[in-house]
């Protein structure tokens, strides 16, 4: 007899090792690619957050650069007539250009002295300096509502920021502005 007939035989696989490893590649694969989708996609929205943010700075940036203008509270006019360019992150570059709308004066007080008198109501009071009296001041209470609309050189998205500011103006000034 020979030998090799008392052996016994192995079964036959016919590949289905192989099979299973396919379909294990193909499990990965699909992982790979949907962690691959997801974290592009946060990406991006990462990247649109950190744009609009820089867009509301630069017109923050924008509206504290007209308030502090000598011109704001005697011609208000000219604020609307002039964009004003943001270079955001100082690379001599402009990245933003503002819009400001007609500012709106809301309302105005004349500024009263009161007893005790605060500093801005000595600075104000000219010839009314007398503590306790009721008489009106050389200033006035304003309250104003800006609206600023950046757009972005690049891509051309616009955000608009309302924001109202209290300011003491010159009386005359506060007539003259606020209707």
């Amino acid at each position: 007899m020979r030998a090799d007939m008392n052996r016994p035989t192995a079964p036959r696989q016919a590949g289905m090792t192989l099979f299973i490893a396919m379909i294990i590649l193909l499990m990965v694969t699909l992982l790979i690619v949907s962690a691959f989708k997801t974290s592009n996609t946060n990406l991006k929205i990462v990247s649109g957050m950190q744009g609009r943010q820089e867009a509301i700075s630069a017109s923050q940036a924008a509206i504290e650069q007209v308030l502090s203008s000598s011109f704001f509270t005697t011609n208000a006019s000219i604020v609307a007539a002039t964009p004003i360019p943001i270079d955001i992150n100082n690379d001599t570059v402009d990245d933003y250009d503002v819009t400001m709308a007609l500012p709106v004066c809301l309302r105005t007080a004349p500024v009263v002295v009161s007893d005790p008198p605060t500093q801005t109501q000595l600075d104000c009071a000219g010839s009314s300096r007398v503590p306790g009296t009721i008489t009106p001041t050389w200033c006035s209470n304003t309250v104003w509502e800006l609206s600023a609309t950046t757009t972005d050189k690049i891509t051309a998205a616009q955000t608009t920021v309302r924001q109202g500011v209290g300011m003491t103006v010159e009386i005359t000034s506060a007539k003259a502005t606020c209707k």
